[in-house]
């Protein structure tokens, strides 16, 4: 049984693009709590 979305090799040509959207979409979100939220706040006060 064989289905015609994945190449004989493995993975369907777009897993390695979802991984990749998912880890800039995760940067850019930690980057956006970072900057919006804890900057606001004063960041470490030493």
């Amino acid at each position: 049984m064989t289905h015609g979305s994945a190449p004989p090799d493995g993975h369907p040509r777009g897993t390695l693009f979802l991984i990749g959207l998912y880890g800039v979409l995760f940067v850019i979100g930690w980057f956006a709590v970072y900057i919006l939220v804890y900057l606001r706040r004063g960041g470490v006060t030493a």
